[in-house]
């Protein structure tokens, strides 16, 4: 499943990152629980209203700001309006040194104070001494409240298995992590809503039940969850 879900401001991304991968007959017997593969949206669009960022109600209006729910690589951003409703949005940081870069200045640009490099309002560089460009993400205009910032590349899919171990049966599961993201897994008894509570895993197939939460590398994390009794769905939460 792909979906390309919006977010208000003050809502956390991590909802994006969410699915079910058993569901169903979690008897006490061997191999009964029903397992699929899921994924998750490959986009998240962050929804920013004027009303809360009215430096963008008029051209030249430009904001700094970290987006929650974001790797901390990509989270610190800078979006601009400019004459003709055009906005554009670009990482905050320099691509000299990593330092955050100021909120657009007509007949400045994009400036940081740290070793003077500037960018124009797109991530072009005017001055070193960086050399590269600003990564810049794909902004919408609604026509009247509020503009909206696409971050690519967010998605993700879990491969789910049943493996017999030395500690009894137990469900794995395996996903591709984004560096520095954190990682909760999460039992629901309704796909969508219902109770919802955190469940300790392994990391090891026959290692203790033990880990909460977990950061990502960059790298496939397997987890190990021991089945339960009752019907449920398991969501890979991620923030």
């Amino acid at each position: 499943m792909k979906t390309n879900p919006t977010f208000q401001r003050r809502d956390v991304l991590r909802t994006l990152s969410y699915g079910a991968v058993c569901a169903g007959m979690c008897g006490a017997g061997p191999m009964r629980w029903l397992l699929a593969d899921i994924y998750a949206g490959e986009i998240a669009v962050y929804r920013m209203s004027f009303d809360e960022f009215p430096q963008l109600k008029n051209s030249y209006g430009s904001v700094r700001l970290n987006v929650a729910g974001i790797p901390s690589a990509s989270n610190q951003i800078v979006v601009t309006r400019m004459p003709g409703n055009q906005f554009y949005a670009v990482s905050a940081k320099c691509t000299h040194r990593g330092v955050a870069v100021d909120p657009f200045k007509k007949g400045k640009g994009l400036y940081c104070r740290a070793h003077g490099s500037q960018f124009d309002v797109d991530g072009r560089v005017v001055r070193g001494p960086a050399r590269s460009a600003l990564k810049s993400y794909d902004t919408s205009y609604d026509g009247s409240g509020s503009v909206s910032v696409a971050f690519p590349n967010l998605g993700y899919s879990v491969a789910t298995s049943v493996i017999q171990t030395g500690a009894g049966d137990r469900v794995a599961l395996s996903l591709k992590t984004i560096s520095g993201m954190k990682y909760t897994v999460m039992v629901r008894d309704k796909l969508g809503g219902g109770d919802a509570e955190a469940v300790q895993f392994a990391t090891t197939p026959d290692g203790p039940l033990s880990a909460s939460r977990f950061t990502g590398n960059g790298k496939t994390a397997t987890l190990y969850l021991q089945p339960v009794g009752d019907a449920g769905f398991i969501q890979v939460v991620r923030e």
